[in-house]
């Protein structure tokens, strides 16, 4: 039994509500396994041991610079890295902690670093703070020499993904399978449940015989093809969930303006120096900029997997030093991301391609003062969730208002008085978003800020960083709103 929504494309459509992005078999190379048991436990004692570190706070500080740096991160990595062995086997770190030799540890520490990788990976908005710490440290680990003399070994081994994983298993005939994209299509919300867990269902059919059939054609345990098919799986979700935030403001973007016509309620045209605003658009130049912006973290976010281990790969090079400098946003580490750079400028010309003429800067920050290096670049990008869904979440909110209950009467009757009525106050917020969330604020000059790839974002969280000024914020705080960095339910 097939879908009622399923498709040979790899672009679905359901319901007329938005298209699904089905993250592409071919990129399993870049889709990370899922953890087993026994590494979520080895994670969580890399976590702890990162959690108890203060290496940024040490290493990439004035202090450290005026001091000898390189004995510093010699000491603070491997003190982390005793500290792991420690918690992996006590007797073995009593052999650690006399003969100081690393290299007989040298998987137990490869392997719960490539783990916290993998699941980092996996949960983009998780472990926001201590990562980027973590991955400096492994920065260093690889491009010290001094370090690398000591362990006798490098820590950042290749990350253990779908396509790696198949191919030791000898099943990557899995990936060719025709029902596999039947398998990892995410089951979407459907308001009647009936359909809902019919689908549901007949997915766990079709994931049952794949996996079936699979063990029996590559001679291996279920579980083995199982785990393959759950990763991908699992990433077709996120990517989904993540991809669809944007494409639902696409939809309210079309819905509620057209570039062709507009209104005092609908004008999008914004002018340089008011408002904050460091661009001058007429209406239909901002709807199409707006746009092209948001098919853009589409694409961004759709392809998030792929670019992330690229980033890791550009970040982790030992051939390509950083340079620990002030950029006017304190000491960062400025480094060159050419693979990451050649990746994103494939999707600004898929997007490009989607779209026709393109408005504003095509230029793309990597490597400089506004975007030191892949890390920063890529975890803004993770973040794009973080902005949209409070305001779905407002919009959704203010369509409850008017179902009519007693105890929504007065926000009825102040949304009567102010915006006429509920799609009224709807529009006001999208108006506002699209004129000023895209206007090239939030920097202090057009590098780092305006129409260039990077100041898209840049003028989208100073919007967030002024709601409170607006108008219309107490509706925001009415659908639960706490932060731009509070719950993401949805």
């Amino acid at each position: 039994m097939m879908f009622p929504f399923a498709r040979k494309s790899k672009r679905l459509k359901f319901e007329n509500e938005y298209e699904l992005l089905v993250e592409p078999i071919e990129n399993a190379d870049h889709i990370p396994l899922r953890l087993t048991m026994k590494e979520r436990k080895v994670q969580r004692l890399m976590r702890g041991v990162v959690l108890a570190s203060n290496y940024t706070d040490k290493v990439d500080s004035q202090a450290a610079l005026k001091k000898n740096r390189d004995n510093l991160i010699v000491r603070e990595i491997t003190n982390a890295l005793t500290g792991l062995v420690v918690g992996c086997d006590v007797n073995k770190a009593a052999e650690l902690l006399r003969d100081k030799e690393f290299a007989s540890y040298e998987n137990d520490i490869c392997v719960a670093i490539e783990t916290y990788r993998r699941y980092k990976i996996m949960n983009p908005d998780i472990l926001r703070t201590d990562y980027v710490k973590f991955l400096y440290m492994i920065q260093d680990a690889v491009q010290s020499q001094n370090v690398r003399e000591i362990l006798g070994f490098s820590v950042a081994t290749e990350l253990v993904t779908v396509g790696s994983y198949c191919r030791r298993q000898h099943m990557e005939g899995l990936l060719e399978q025709p029902s596999l994209p039947l398998c990892i299509t995410p089951v979407p919300f459907m308001k009647d449940k009936d359909t809902l867990n019919k689908c549901l269902r007949c997915k766990d059919q079709a994931v049952n015989e794949l996996i079936r059939t699979a063990a029996e054609s590559y001679r291996v345990k279920e579980e083995v093809a199982e785990v393959a098919v759950r990763s991908l799986n699992d990433a077709n979700c996120f990517s989904n969930d993540n991809v669809k935030t944007t494409i639902k403001l696409l939809g309210l973007l079309k819905k509620y303006f057209s570039p062709n016509v507009c209104t005092s309620a609908t004008d999008l045209s914004i002018t340089e120096g008011s408002s904050g605003s460091r661009l001058t658009h007429e209406h239909s130049r901002q709807y199409y900029y707006v746009l092209q912006s948001l098919t853009l973290w589409k694409n961004i976010c759709a392809r998030m997997f792929a670019l992330w281990t690229i980033a890791e790969e550009d970040m982790l090079n030992p051939n390509e030093k950083y340079e620990l400098r002030s950029t006017g946003q304190g000491l960062q580490r400025v480094q060159r991301a050419p693979k990451l750079f050649a990746a994103v400028s494939k999707v600004l010309e898929v997007t490009k391609q989607e779209l026709g003429e393109w408005v504003g800067s095509e230029r793309i920050h990597l490597g400089d003062d506004q975007v030191p290096n892949a890390f920063h670049f890529i975890d803004k990008y993770g973040q794009v969730s973080r902005i949209l869904i409070p305001i779905l979440r407002t919009l959704e909110h203010i369509d409850k208002l008017e179902d009519g209950e007693a105890k929504y009467r007065h926000q009825r009757q102040y949304i009567k008085e102010v915006w006429g009525d509920a799609e009224g106050l709807k529009r006001a917020i999208l108006c506002d978003f699209f004129k000023h969330g895209f206007d090239g604020s939030g920097g202090d000059n057009m590098d780092d800020a305006g129409s260039c790839i990077d100041g898209r974002l840049t003028s989208a969280w100073n919007w967030c960083s002024n709601i409170r000024t607006k108008p219309f914020y107490p509706f925001f705080l009415m659908a639960r709103f706490s932060s731009f960095d509070g719950d993401l339910d949805i």
